[in-house]
């Protein structure tokens, strides 16, 4: 019963873990959307639940895989997303990423405060259907 606890309170934290992994794909590809999905966005995390990020951007020669490692690293020595954390990142070129979203029931999308901002208001609602939140790290 103790690990049941002490994971459900671990995946309480999410938002933090998903703040390390947005500032990570922001040092790494600036023009990056990064959207938080699935469970954590839906408000239905369950025990054996993971985190789902949806990375989307323009890929470039680099593979998908290298991408994928530099950002989990920065994230974890930059940003002190913990080693276990249970991340899943899908990343995705723009048109993948619109299709992904139009099937989604809600997505939280993670922006980065802009230098001496205090609240930011959304600029933007995505051309997609279903609920949308933003939030600003």
């Amino acid at each position: 019963m103790f690990w049941v606890r002490y994971r459900l309170e671990y995946l309480r934290n999410w938002k933090k873990a998903a703040e390390a992994v947005a500032k990570a794909v922001q040092d790494l590809e600036p023009s990056a959307l990064v959207y938080v999905i699935g469970g954590a966005a839906e408000d239905r995390l369950t025990v054996l639940s993971d985190i789902d990020v949806l990375v989307c951007v323009k890929l470039k020669e680099r593979s998908l895989g290298e991408l994928r490692r530099r950002i989990l690293t920065t994230a974890m020595d930059r940003y002190g997303l913990p080693l276990d954390y249970p991340i899943e990142l899908h990343i995705h070129t723009p048109a993948e990423c619109r299709e992904i979203l139009k099937r989604l029931k809600k997505r939280i999308l993670l922006t980065p405060k802009q230098e001496g901002e205090t609240k930011r208001p959304i600029s933007h609602k995505p051309s997609c259907i279903g609920d949308y939140e933003e939030v600003v790290f």
